[in-house]
């Protein structure tokens, strides 16, 4: 006869929808008993608004840990990274080095510099197809915190907003942070919600607690084992506004993020726009890759790289991956039909299940 052996409480409901990714939670069968699980441990789901998209953390503890102080560790960790880095706070670290101007240093915390630092590494790699200073031009095309615009900006009106982009322009060293030119303008949110995620699994492991998955806006991060004693699986989403399950993947302490132009943007004179930028025409990525997941041990990794690839387009995307052994997942639109073409690097490929 088959037995349930996995209880769930603690569970909260918020009607929570992945932005790129529905979680499969497999529950624990066994034909008797629980076999090598112990009943005491539970599964407790934990659902929230943060960073202007939801949070759904599922962990698997025993009963020496408090499901309440679980849930305002994790919080407090996400809170912290929104409080430092999100540009829709006049008071975060970065709004103020945004509204100072050139050659003012600014002492930073250790989760901004941690942060800033990848993202330049990253940027440098891409060669500025991840760039951290390209908010201004995030912020022309209505996706920044001013909102949505009602018609598209000149090119004149892009082109002076060249002087203010580019990652070169910003010096740190250690936790100094200064800019080399006024107006200068971070923009951190493709790196920081993958940040938020690695920051609440450090705290998580902290707790000593092993056996996690941790999303944040479809960028998750999984550690352990889940409820059925087997790697954590995710689904990639189907690139188009519906959703839908493309890809189930497997997360074994790793993980992944997707970027995709589907999502998130804005409609002007009947043409929808990406929210995805590209740094070097200034305009939204208009092309046939339609979304990029990346997998990686550190989720900020994962995140800046997804949104990288997806501004490359579909030929250097390719490139860069082959040549940097990037475990990527990349759906290109095909010119035959209205499904997508699959590209898969072997690295990513071994986690498909």
């Amino acid at each position: 006869m088959l037995s349930h052996c996995l209880s769930r409480k603690g569970t909260k409901n918020s009607g929570l929808g992945s932005l790129f990714f529905y979680v499969s939670l497999m529950l624990i069968f066994s034909l008797s008993g629980c076999g090598a699980f112990s009943p005491a441990v539970t599964e407790t789901v934990f659902t929230g608004p943060i960073m202007g998209t939801d949070y759904r953390i599922v962990v698997r503890h025993t009963a020496d840990h408090d499901p309440e102080q679980i849930e305002q560790t994790a919080i407090a960790a996400m809170a912290s990274v929104n409080a430092s880095m999100s540009t829709y706070l006049d008071d975060s670290e970065i709004s103020r080095f945004n509204q100072s101007a050139a050659g003012i240093e600014h002492t930073i915390s250790e989760d901004f510099r941690v942060v800033l630092a990848e993202a330049l590494e990253i940027a440098a790699l891409t060669q500025g197809a991840f760039d951290p200073t390209i908010g201004p031009v995030v912020n022309a095309w209505g996706f920044g915190p001013q909102g949505k615009i009602v018609r598209q900006p000149t090119d004149e009106a892009l082109a002076a907003l060249r002087d203010r982009v580019g990652y070169e322009k910003v010096t740190l060293v250690g936790n100094r942070l200064s800019k080399r030119v006024d107006n200068v303008y971070l923009d951190l949110s493709a790196i920081a919600k993958g940040f938020a995620v690695d920051k609440v699994a450090e705290e998580l492991l902290t707790l000593g607690i092993n056996d996690f998955l941790v999303n944040i806006g479809g960028e998750l991060r999984g550690a352990g084992l889940s409820g059925a004693g087997h790697a954590w699986r995710v689904g990639v989403e189907k690139p188009q506004v519906q959703g839908g399950v493309q890809q189930i993947v497997t997360l074994t302490n790793a993980s992944i993020a997707t970027s995709g132009d589907y999502r998130n943007f804005v409609i002007l004179n009947g043409q929808h726009y990406s929210h995805t930028i590209s740094p070097v025409t200034f305009k939204p990525v208009l092309q046939k890759l339609a979304s990029v997941s990346v997998l990686s041990e550190r989720c900020s990794t994962a995140d800046a790289l997804a949104t990288a690839l997806l501004s490359m387009g579909e030929t250097q995307a390719k490139e860069f991956v082959r040549a940097h052994k990037i475990a990527a997942y990349m759906l290109v639109r095909s010119d035959q039909s209205p499904d997508v073409d699959v590209v898969i690097s072997p690295e990513f490929e071994i986690n498909l299940r």
